[in-house]
């Protein structure tokens, strides 16, 4: 409860997917969006501290009670450095954990001095140390983090959310009602839920160097030899709760960071642990043969496609808002000049060429996920009417349920649980090069042979029935459909629940909460059979002892651990009665709704609300049976769940390639491109020195990389609370009485500036307007200058937290030879703090922000520095043995050899000046 006698207790869900891009040194940047990320979504969970932590998640807090949101981030994706920041993200997010630490783990790890390779390395096969340093750092970065876990969180036990068991949510992604059980604290108790068992996922890119086949044939029949080298690690929130996975997941993360030159390339074990590497098949997406892989970058860069697929793979269970997070510190071409086209005469020499064409490699369009996004949002729109339609269409007369299309949904259930098998199956056998007569697995008829195989198992085990039976004999049928069609039945339902509470009172609204509780509680936890550790042992044992003329496909067909794989795919014996339970509870949800609404439910024309449409096909309701207001006598529970297995079917036959669409996703791009009240700098190019040196700069000095995390953490928290003010969610909470503006100026810590809750200087209406509005002319799309308002509190108490890390990083850089671009800053903040404990005060940082000018020190005003002269003559050293170790030719070798020595001897002079 709120100070103003306001609920605080979360009724709407808002879920993040975070896609980190590659960037390299500005993964620092990332790396303090990350730190914000986490502290949001710990805040409501963990136990009140005084502690800088504490205190910005004490203040995020403090938003989500007003807003009544449950934050999670659930899915995240990372590409070359960014891919770090995605493992230590997901890793602390699963587990409760604080990721503080990543901030010492990018200081100590990541620069250029720790990262260089040692002077007398003969062969160098990189000028950077990625196995003995970088992964060695990750190593010790993800055990800090595993063990670190915030206080209040509680992990071991399970969080429903982590675990999937996001059944707390209602009416409008609102929660259920109180249930029982084991509270977490700072969330009410809720039901378990069913829906996602291990919905937390982290996708790391890599590029395989050397690929897998990928051969198909032409119209002619000729071969078409294909290899794809695009790689992609997942890691579930089951394998990231195990100490054991830690391994390989900073093997991911290092594969993926390993940019060309910089880092020598990972090997990557696939099928057994060797060499003391852990085997890294179980996280790949598709294992290749064990070899070594480069950078995630050099063909996704834009790691946008696993996010999104992820998004839309999860089962649409309910409505919650969903918002896919693009963290890019500053998109390309952004803040390009314009210049003159140039002339015949103007070729470019071989070193920008280099670059640039690299550039190019990295730097691809994100087109076509954005594309698929938008068509995936439509699909949401049009699965909804489609599903309206069909109900208004059996309202009127029409017949949904003919034994054709029953028949016709069944064989393609059985199809799709078949197929699922069938290329799993011809995948492994691609990776191990099975193939009779040189044919390699894959040509021709092989799927179909696998998918036919597989169906002819599943019919002659324990399929669903052919024809569903009368009376309550239809909830065991339906329970042999397994979950699919539970989860789409259970989607339909909530929808019904959610829709019909919109606008219902109060205590209508009470009653369907209670609903939904109970179709949250009444779903069985889901199994999750191991298809791939299934498969696995069948096709290792046949190709291991099956000719190379013989029929590899045909004696995988025919194996008895094959078909064991298949049917585990169907529900066991022992999961059918909760199954059917669930078929009852939702059809018992259906009557009472319909008991509500008496009279209210028969959608008898176009203009009619969905719901009505709904309620009044599952419970029988046809236009003229019964006078308006006459409930009549209620159908039978196995009616409605009939009824309701009939509209799914003809969802499943009309469109069957698609699943249930139910979310929209909203995508937002996370930048240094953004502005703050508490400095006047705007773009990446004014804050972030990671922008230098191709993106390496911020990896030369400690103080560039505390700088580049300081504002990766300020812009951060600018966009995270971008995102929270939803002008839907604030006119919502402001018609049920809550007083927003008094709560936003709480958070804030200062009066609203002109613009928000009053006309702008130049008159433009005050953005939080619609508010008080008794007629909005309708909702704003955001509300940037509100949100810049009220992020300012929590900008404060960062700065407050990061500034004297950046003095201190800064005072280590002079002590090391570097230039004392800084002195003004430091001189202006050791007056003030002159105790390196002593903690800042927040009402004092917007003028020491202001005069910490970190982002604008350059290599040009280093060249002088004995830092930067150390740094450049190791690597030139390193480069040189790296050179004279690639060269075939003797005199090349003996001239780079000399080179190296004489190098050597100049970084050894300069040391001790």
């Amino acid at each position: 409860m709120s100070d103003d006698g306001q609920s605080s207790v979360p009724d709407a869900e808002l879920r993040i997917a975070v896609a980190f891009t590659g960037g390299l040194s500005l993964a620092v940047w990332m790396g303090g969006v990350a730190r914000e990320l986490n502290l949001l979504t710990t805040a409501a969970r963990a136990d009140a501290s005084g502690t800088p932590a504490g205190l910005v998640r004490a203040r995020y807090k403090r938003l989500l009670d007003l807003l009544r949101l449950d934050v999670s981030v659930d899915v995240l994706s990372g590409t070359s450095a960014g891919g770090i920041n995605a493992a230590l993200l997901g890793l602390a997010t699963v587990r409760g954990c604080d990721l503080g630490g990543l901030r010492s783990l990018w200081l100590d790890e990541g620069g250029l001095g720790t990262l260089l390779r040692d002077l007398d390395e003969p062969r160098p096969p990189s000028l950077l140390r990625g196995e003995e340093r970088l992964l060695r750092g990750l190593e010790t970065g993800l055990k800090t983090v595993f063990d670190d876990q915030v206080k209040g969180l509680d992990r071991e036990k399970g969080l429903d959310r982590e675990k999937g068991l996001d059944g707390e949510k209602g009416l409008d992604g609102e929660k259920g009602l109180d249930t029982g059980g084991d509270a977490t604290p700072g969330l009410a108790p809720s039901p378990r839920s069913d829906s996602d068992p291990d919905p937390t996922q982290v996708f790391i890119t890599t590029t395989f160097l050397g690929g897998m086949p990928h051969p198909f044939r032409d119209d002619y029949g000729s071969t078409v030899h294909d290899r794809d080298h695009r790689g992609l690690f997942r890691f579930t929130a089951d394998a990231l709760r195990r100490r054991e996975t830690i391994g390989a997941l900073a093997r991911a993360a290092r594969s993926s960071a390993s940019y060309p030159v910089a880092f020598e390339p990972t090997f990557i074990p696939v099928g057994e642990p060797t060499h003391r590497r852990p085997d890294m098949s179980p996280h790949l997406v598709r294992p290749p043969a064990t070899q070594f892989c480069a950078d995630g970058g050099l063909l996704a860069n834009r790691p946008i496609g696993p996010a999104l697929q992820a998004v839309f793979d999860r089962p649409a269970t309910r409505q919650v808002r969903r918002v896919l997070a693009y963290v890019v510190p500053s998109a390309d071409g952004a803040a390009e000049p314009t210049v003159p086209p140039p002339l015949p005469d103007d070729v470019p020499s071989l070193g920008p060429v280099l670059l640039k064409v690299f550039g190019v490699v990295t730097s691809q369009s994100i087109s076509a996920e954005l594309s698929a996004l938008a068509a995936h949002n439509e699909r949401v729109r049009s699965r909804l009417r489609a599903e309206t339609r069909l109900a208004r269409m059996a309202v009127r007369g029409a017949d949904l349920g003919d034994e054709e299309l029953r028949q016709e949904h069944r064989g393609k259930h059985i199809r799709s649980l078949a197929r699922a098998v069938a290329e799993e199956t011809l995948g492994q056998m691609i990776a191990c090069g099975a193939g009779p007569d040189d044919r390699p697995v894959g040509f021709g008829p092989d799927l179909d042979r696998l998918t036919a195989g597989a169906v002819t198992v599943i019919e002659s085990a324990a399929p669903p029935p052919e024809a569903l039976p009368e009376g309550a004999a239809v909830f065991d049928a339906l329970a042999r459909f397994g979950r699919p069609l539970l989860d789409g039945g259970k989607a339909t339902v909530l929808r019904l629940l959610r829709e019909s509470a919109a606008q219902a009172p109060a205590d209508i609204r009470t009653a369907l909460e209670e609903q939904v509780g109970k179709v949250h509680a009444a779903m069985p936890q889901r199994s999750a059979p191991d298809l791939r550790g299934a498969v696995r042992p069948v096709v290792e044992a046949v190709l291991g002892r099956v000719p190379p003329d013989d029929d590899p496909v045909g004696t995988v067909i025919r194996s008895p651990g094959w078909g064991d794989a298949i049917t585990g795919q169907l529900p066991a014996a022992g999961e059918l009665p909760a199954l059917a339970d669930a078929w009852r509870t939702m059809a018992g949800a259906v009557l009472d709704t319909r008991r509500l609404f008496p009279g209210d439910g028969r959608g008898e024309n176009d203009q009619d609300a969905e719901w009505p449409v709904l309620l009044a096909y599952l419970v029988g309701d046809r236009t003229g049976v019964r006078p308006e207001g006459e409930p009549g006598d209620p159908p039978a529970p196995d009616a409605v769940a009939r009824r309701l297995f009939d509209l799914l079917a003809a969802q499943r036959v009309i469109f069957p390639d698609e699943q249930a669409a139910r979310q929209r996703v909203e995508l937002i791009q996370m930048s240094a491109d953004t502005r703050t009240l508490l400095d006047d700098r705007q773009t990446a190019a004014q804050k972030l020195t990671g922008l230098q040196l191709h993106h390496f700069g911020a990896f030369f000095k400690r103080s560039w990389r505390a700088n580049d995390w300081m504002w990766g953490r300020l812009d951060g928290a600018g966009w995270l609370v971008h995102v929270l003010l939803s002008p839907q969610r604030l006119k919502q909470l402001a018609d049920e009485g809550v007083p927003v503006g008094k709560r936003l100026r709480e958070i804030a810590g200062t009066d609203a500036p002109r613009g928000v809750l009053t006309a702008g200087p130049g008159g433009e209406p005050a953005e939080l307007a619609f508010l008080t509005a008794d007629v909005a002319p309708g909702l704003p799309a955001s509300l940037p200058q509100t949100s810049m308002w009220v992020a300012l509190g929590l900008q404060r108490l960062i700065a407050a937290e990061e500034l004297p890390c950046v003095a201190e990083q800064a005072e280590a850089d002079q002590k090391a030879g570097g230039a004392l671009a800084a002195a003004d800053f430091l001189q202006r903040f050791r007056r003030r703090y002159p105790d390196p404990r002593q903690p800042v005060d927040p009402d004092t940082v917007d003028e020491f922000l202001r005069a910490c000018r970190i982002s604008e020190e350059t290599f040009r005003r280093e060249k002088d520095s004995r830092l930067l002269k150390h740094t450049v003559s190791h690597a030139a050293v390193v480069t040189a043995n790296a050179v004279r170790a690639t060269v075939d030719r003797w005199s090349w070798r003996l001239l780079f050899g000399g080179v190296s020595r004489a190098l050597r001897l100049a970084h050894a002079v300069r040391r001790r000046i």
